[in-house]
């Protein structure tokens, strides 16, 4: 990259409970850079103002400013009291970085050291209202579904505005604007308890021996290094490994004979995940736009290509988000797995 007229770099950050995204602009060219950080926050947290100075550090050139924008759903692990004291401590750490740090919330951003307590409730887990400011940008009527690898959320703009009533995860499970599941972390045992298969019927058992993942995996949804989360034995994402991880989840051994049989049981249980997803974006159709001709569906995430499966079976309109970012930056496709980190550097000042 070129510093012969470069003078600001932007830096937008999503920190998750479970990956940190983060993605690099600057003021003379596109995105320069992105990347998805498995870091475990429960276990890592005490390390997250190393990772901000590592990043920033090996952005800097000679004198060019860096300027961070921070959005988060981190504040809800379990190795904080409460979502408050999470959002405490995570604006504590980016502020002692010594990074220059904006935190985004509902009505805008704030500068790290300017933050008050009252403002946590609009920063926690406001991740996917940020992705839909800037889609609304481009899109009157659209229901956005960003299907990650733990969680899918529901974005209902109608009209050129944000319709979600939810303003917490106990909100957004009530109103169906928030599912958790996700195409890689969650277990197979989260929505079945038993498939039946030949007439037999295959106990799931409930220990975390496989997840949804290994599934997308088995039946050629994702490929192994489309999927950021790690393994749930540790080992690689590769196909034999997800037959033997699945085929512990339901108590016999993995044998190459049993791979028919895994196929068989892998589609059901995809099956069941895809119908709770595709109920939940027909009940905001029916809810929100019942007479809109214009409604598009807008897939995100790490399972944007199983959105578009779901809107050609109902005959829906599909609108790729990365088809929207190939028009305006080059080699885009990817940024439709970190989005929300993209969306801070274009939602900045």
């Amino acid at each position: 990259m070129s510093d012969k007229s470069l003078k600001k770099i932007k830096i937008g950050w999503d920190i998750g409970g479970a990956h940190i995204k983060y993605c690099v602009e600057s003021d003379i060219s596109n995105i320069i850079w992105y990347d998805v950080i498995n870091f475990e926050f429960w276990k890592n947290f005490k390390d997250l103002r190393n990772v901000i100075k590592k990043i920033n550090n090996s952005h800097k050139i000679n004198k060019t400013k860096i300027e961070n924008y921070f959005t988060m759903s981190a504040e809800m692990c379990d190795c904080f009291d409460n979502r408050d004291a999470g959002v405490n401590y995570i604006i504590k750490e980016i502020s002692s970085s010594n990074c220059e740090s904006y935190i985004f919330t509902r009505r805008g951003f704030l500068k790290s050291n300017e933050i008050c307590k009252k403002d946590y409730k609009e920063i926690a887990s406001y991740n996917w209202y940020a992705s839909g400011l800037y889609i609304l940008q481009s899109f009157q009527n659209a229901i956005a579904i960003d299907f990650g690898s733990t969680t899918c959320d529901f974005l209902i703009i109608k009209n050129g505005k944000i319709k979600n009533k939810r303003t917490s995860d106990i909100s957004g499970l009530q109103t169906r604007e928030l599912l958790y599941t996700g195409c890689a972390r969650t277990p197979l045992y989260a929505h079945m308890h038993e498939v039946t298969c030949n007439n037999k019927k295959y106990k799931i058992i409930p220990e975390q021996f496989s997840t949804m993942s290994d599934i997308y995996i088995i039946l050629d949804k994702l490929r192994a290094r489309d999927i950021y989360s790690k393994a749930i034995d540790g080992t690689s994402n590769s196909r034999l490994r997800a037959y033997k991880r699945v085929s512990r989840s339901f108590g016999f051994d993995y044998a190459i004979s049993k791979h028919n049989l895994l196929n068989k049981l892998s589609k059901q249980i995809y099956n069941k995940q895809i119908d709770i997803v595709e109920d939940c974006i027909l009940y905001h159709k029916n809810k929100y736009f019942k007479d809109v001709p214009d409604l598009k569906i807008i897939g995100l995430g790490l399972g944007h290509n199983t959105i578009s499966d779901i809107t050609i079976k109902n005959k829906l309109k599909y609108m790729s988000i990365t088809k929207m970012l190939k028009s305006q930056i080059n080699s885009a496709s990817s940024l439709v797995k970190i989005f929300p980190s993209f969306v801070m550097c274009r939602l900045s000042p």
